[in-house]
């Protein structure tokens, strides 16, 4: 008896151990892809605006044109997740929401920009910016931590800064947490009670059984913490798209468009352009691809290489020809919209679920 209450205590404790580092690296890993995801978005955010500013000063807008349409555009925006400002390469604010801002030169010891995923790598943030380098990653100051990306605007002295709160992932984090302790001290109970009564029923039997009971019970754990790291890459996964916005071309003008409210995306003429629902239009210098990928598959479906549709814009879907759809959109899209032979079940059921 003596002999199996060490056995007991001894394994209880090494599955403890195990469970303990699993949990430590299932977490540490899912908060480090939840950054890693942000900073992209935050990447994709200030390339797309650096890239809209060099083309237009391409176009032959002066530079204080431009620069005071960027300031119109951003002016009084809420700046508690995420916000855009711009830099001149002396570290001077020269475009930001909060407009008292402008004019402030960043101290020297300002903040440290820490490269991910290779933290190694630790940059001074005004430096960065003097340098004009592309760069993102956690910006830390003496009072706050936050998502910084760095994109300097071609033939300029200017870098635009895309800026993430990191403290709106605390929720997440907290709430992963939350789970993965539960699961750890549920299967690490449920580990040791089987073991325990395991023990009382076959005393006399040999520790070899013992041993391949406490390897089966470790696999089945592990295949439970596999499918709950895959559910958690999924919940990262539809949280890809954070921006709620597009920085769209009207004109001579650079207007948020906020994804509610667009009907229909297409391409005409290599330009794609955009339609909200209230038919206001603009254009923005991005392929079908890329938005596809920043937009909801529930909400928006693509429905052929030039157009992709919101569920909200659908006012009408007909036959058309022998077996095709052609639907109907309010606003009226410019273009027709047909659903070929090969694409009807999956729009039937897109549209189903909407």
């Amino acid at each position: 008896m003596k002999f199996n209450k060490i056995i007991l205590l001894s394994t209880l404790l090494i599955l403890g151990l195990i469970y303990y580092l699993s949990f430590n690296y299932i977490y540490n890993t899912a908060t480090a892809d939840l950054i890693n995801k942000q900073i992209e978005n935050s990447k994709i955010q200030a390339d797309i605006i650096s890239s809209l500013l060099s083309e237009k000063l391409i176009s032959g807008y002066s530079k204080e044109e431009v620069k005071n349409e960027l300031q119109r555009s951003i002016e009084n925006s809420p700046i508690e997740n995420s916000f855009i400002c711009m830099f001149d390469d002396t570290g001077k604010e020269i475009c930001h929401p909060d407009r008292e801002r402008i004019g402030k030169t960043l101290t020297k010891n300002n903040s440290i920009l820490t490269s991910i995923p290779n933290q190694k790598i630790e940059k001074n943030f005004k430096e960065s910016i003097i340098q004009k380098v592309s760069i993102g990653g956690l910006r830390e100051t003496e009072n706050y931590t936050e998502i910084v990306y760095l994109s300097p605007v071609k033939n300029t002295d200017w870098i635009v800064a895309s800026h993430s709160n990191i403290l709106k992932f605390k929720d997440v984090l907290d709430n992963l947490k939350e789970k993965l302790s539960f699961i750890f001290i549920l299967v690490w109970l449920g580990s040791s009670l089987l073991i325990y009564f395991f023990l009382q029923f076959i005393n006399s039997k040999s520790l070899e059984k013992i041993t391949e009971l406490n390897r089966e019970t470790s696999a089945k754990y592990f295949n439970e913490l596999k499918k709950l790291n895959k559910n958690i890459s999924k919940t990262t996964n539809s949280d890809k798209s954070i921006n709620d916005r597009f920085l769209a071309d009207k004109g001579i003008k650079l207007t948020p468009v906020y994804i509610d409210n667009i009907a229909i995306i297409y391409t005409e003429n290599k330009i794609t352009n955009i339609v909200e629902h209230n038919n206001e239009k603009s254009s923005i210098n991005l392929t079908l691809d890329e938005l596809f990928k920043s937009l909801n598959p529930k909400t928006f479906y693509r429905a052929s290489r030039q157009v992709i549709i919101s569920a909200k814009a659908i006012n009408k879907i007909e036959k058309y020809g022998n077996a095709q759809l052609k639907v109907e959109t309010k606003p009226i899209s410019p273009i027709t919209i047909i659903i070929s032979k090969a694409k009807i079940t999956e729009f039937k059921k897109w549209a189903g679920k909407n």
